[in-house]
């Protein structure tokens, strides 16, 4: 009897550790190839998230680059929002959806520029605004 309650025990403590280590993992950023950091957009407005490394030093905020891509694609979801400390200038990188077409942007995290702007439907159909002459 004895033996069979410590094994429930330890069975029990174990499935809630382990549970709640996916959890936390989950919920954790991820690392880039790039250096930065892949967040997912908060769930709400009041969800609180830990800033990116050098995020505090960037002369335009979150909000700010949010507010700029979605400026040029009403309506359409923030699916993505990752910070990059490693490159210079620093940028916003910011992912949103409308439809079937996905929108990515990158924004100078200084002067709130957009650097690159890139939008690919479902089928792969790929349309490159990069604001360079190649």
């Amino acid at each position: 009897m004895r033996r069979t309650m410590k094994l429930t025990v330890a069975t029990v403590g174990l499935f809630t550790a382990v549970a709640g280590g996916g959890v936390a993992f989950a919920a954790s950023a991820m690392p880039t190839p790039s250096g930065g950091t892949t967040t997912p957009a908060p769930a709400s407005p009041t969800t609180p998230r830990t800033p990116e490394p050098g995020e505090a030093e960037a002369k335009v905020k979150r909000e700010a680059a949010v507010k700029i891509a979605q400026d040029k694609v009403p309506g359409a979801q923030v699916t993505e929002v990752e910070f990059d400390g490693d490159e210079t200038p620093t940028t916003w990188e910011i992912e949103l959806r409308k439809g079937t077409v996905e929108h990515e942007f990158e924004i100078d995290a200084t002067t709130g520029a957009i650097l690159e702007q890139d939008q690919e439907n479902e089928t792969g159909t790929d349309q490159d605004d990069d604001q360079d002459d190649d």
